[in-house]
């Protein structure tokens, strides 16, 4: 193991610019992000970039920009930084008000979003590429197995109040039946849960449908359980595709749960170089799009085939959308039986 952390770390420093004996050219690339906006996802996508940009065999300098927020102001002074610096491409994980800002600049520059969807912006232009899940296709995933009656627990924040929206709309179009949903807010503490949950025979045969953080889901799932909450399943998105879910609930708990993942093609060589520098690619959603970003950035900059195979379709990464059952020990594929 010392062997291949010594290996790596001699490829970490010939990608970060150190002059080498080669006449090869070096692309460089940007990453791009605000660690007081997204936290520790700032360290996390440069850890995934410069995994996935050494498994790609190509030469070439990552160098990290990080701003004070993602203010116009702030982007405005970056890119022109990035210009200078003379920059290749950029890899941005924004949040939507930052990539929206973005749109604002002109820039020419090859952008690459890991975690905004295009659908939530409007008039992008083509030189920039949207990587984020979608949410959406999994809740239309999970609509045929809805119950006429369905209760959709959701965070009461922008996102949890955009896939309560989203849910709502695609169960009233579907030809499944779906004749009425309720749905329940959930405070940042959770309090609520136990309020909603006073009357346990208001879910009876219900469909549940969570759009909460898997601690949150827990506590729900947990309390389900604890009041004798006889649901017909019980259905939720990526978020809960978190191996969390299993050490914080009872197999009881998750009965009858039905949880839709986007996380499915890994490439051995970007998965492995991942591994190495513990960047989790199975079950993290950013860091996955960001990897997935990473490649198409590189590929595009040296013109050779992606490694990732999922489609781009109109500035979009195409995600397939599995359903799987969370099991004692595991996530396994949904087979229909519970």
């Amino acid at each position: 193991m010392k062997f291949i952390l010594l290996v790596l770390s001699c490829f970490i420093i010939t990608a970060s610019g150190i002059e080498q004996s080669t006449s090869t050219h070096k692309v460089k690339i940007a990453l791009l992000s605000s660690p007081s906006v997204i936290g520790r996802y700032a360290q996390s996508s440069y850890n995934v970039a410069l995994a996935t940009f050494l498994a790609s065999n190509r030469p070439f300098e990552l160098i990290s920009y990080n701003i004070k927020d993602e203010s116009t102001s702030s982007l405005s002074s970056v890119f022109e930084q990035i210009k200078n610096d003379k920059i290749d491409a950029v890899l941005a994980p924004l949040t939507l008000n930052g990539v929206k800002n973005i749109l604002t600049l002109p820039t020419d520059k090859l952008i690459f979003i890991p975690t905004v969807h295009k659908r939530d912006v409007q008039n992008a232009p083509e030189n920039i590429i949207f990587g984020a899940i979608d949410y959406q296709a999994q809740i239309q995933a999970l609509v045929p197995y809805m119950a006429s009656s369905v209760a959709v627990f959701y965070d009461n924040s922008a996102v949890g109040n955009s896939l309560s929206t989203v849910t709502q709309t695609l169960a009233h179009e579907s030809k499944k039946g779906v004749s009425s949903l309720t749905t329940y807010p959930v405070d940042a503490k959770g309090v609520d849960i136990v309020k909603y949950l006073g009357k346990p025979s208001a879910f009876s045969k219900k469909s549940i449908v969570i759009h909460l953080p898997v601690v949150k889901t827990a506590m729900l799932t947990s309390h389900l359980t604890f009041t004798g909450v006889k649901a017909t399943n019980i259905l939720s998105t990526q978020m809960n595709y978190d191996p969390t879910l299993l050490t914080l609930t009872q197999i009881a708990n998750r009965k009858n749960m039905i949880i839709a993942n986007s996380i499915i093609e890994q490439v051995p060589s970007i998965y492995e170089a991942n591994a190495l520098l513990n960047n989790d690619l199975t079950f993290d959603w950013i860091n996955y799009t960001t990897s997935v970003g990473a490649d198409y950035l590189i590929s595009q900059l040296y013109g050779y085939d992606r490694a990732y195979a999922m489609r781009i379709v109109d500035a979009q990464v195409i995600y397939p959308v599995e359903l799987m059952s969370p099991k004692e020990s595991g996530f396994e594929p949904f087979t229909g039986k519970q």
